[in-house]
């Protein structure tokens, strides 16, 4: 047993409040939110953000998105920056597209001339409406990864069936998430058998040219075995499922939710979401 400096024999780990480093944190409020009111809350939002016209409450919407994102505990904080563009990483697929979308209505949409350079012309409505389809598209993605990355997905699911959506489609969603990931951990593993047998990739999908040319029947044939793999996996899969009882009971049990916090953090979401609607329409 360690001591400390004063020789009383209590082990080290129980002095103070220091806490190890190693050990996990606490869930953070946002993933303590009950699966079927935050679903609630967090889709009262997105109407709201999605119905804002006006370009006033536009840093109101991004305040709120920080906010939720701050008490989610996800990484995007000040003291782990690299932790911050990992996170901000999985915006680039849905921001290339917004960007793109951003770049061309500024000089393509409305009336009124800000800025002249040839026949390239910046107009106010264009720039208006890529501001405003932009900042609500990112703050709408960004509501939904909060809520896909603090809610276990049969939990969500779970919460979806209780909103009435059908068991038919919940257990097509699942088992395509499942089947997804199965597809890529068997990727995965043929390309790490590959490498272990000496093939190298020598092109790249954004750098295409002959050496790219060259890994393309390697890569056909790769994807042809996953696809007759994952075809035979699922098979197998389905098969387990038919054993264990699948299709006789529902595959998402519901259970009520009753914890009082949550339903005090749906109401003040939905009074959120009543006030910007109410001042979007004051402002136009």
């Amino acid at each position: 047993m360690a001591k400390d400096e004063a020789g009383s024999g209590i082990p080290c780990c129980r002095r103070g409040h220091q806490s190890h480093p190693d050990l996990p944190k606490p869930p953070s409020w946002l993933h303590r939110w009950q699966p079927l009111p935050k679903v609630l809350g967090l889709m009262a939002l997105m109407a709201a953000f999605a119905s804002v016209r006006s370009l006033t409450l536009l840093p109101l919407i991004w305040a709120l998105v920080a906010g939720l994102w701050s008490l989610s505990g996800l990484p995007c904080s000040l003291i782990a920056p690299q932790r911050c563009r990992d996170g901000l990483k999985r915006l680039a697929a849905p921001g290339l597209l917004v960007a793109g979308l951003m770049g061309i209505l500024p000089f393509w949409a409305g009336e009124t001339l800000l800025w002249r350079w040839g026949s390239l012309a910046l107009r106010w409505e264009g720039l208006e409406m890529a501001l405003r389809i932009g900042g609500r598209g990112l703050a709408l993605f960004a509501l939904t990864m909060l809520l896909l990355e603090t809610t276990p997905m049969l939990e969500l699911l779970a919460a979806l069936r209780q909103l009435g959506i059908p068991d038919l489609l919940l257990e097509l969603a699942w088992l395509t998430q499942r089947y997804l990931q199965e597809m890529a951990a068997q990727w995965e593993q043929m390309q790490r058998a590959a490498r272990l047998r000496g093939w190298r990739p020598r092109g790249s999908l954004w750098r295409p040219g002959p050496a790219l040319r060259q890994d393309l029947p390697f890569l056909a044939a790769s994807v042809g075995t996953l696809l007759v793999r994952s075809y035979e996996r699922s098979q197998r899969v389905y098969q387990a499922l038919r054993l264990r009882g699948y299709g006789r009971a529902p595959l998402f049990p519901t259970a009520a939710s009753r914890d009082p916090y949550s339903w005090a953090a749906t109401a003040l979401a939905v009074a959120t979401a009543v006030l910007l609607r109410n001042a979007d329409a004051a402002l136009n």
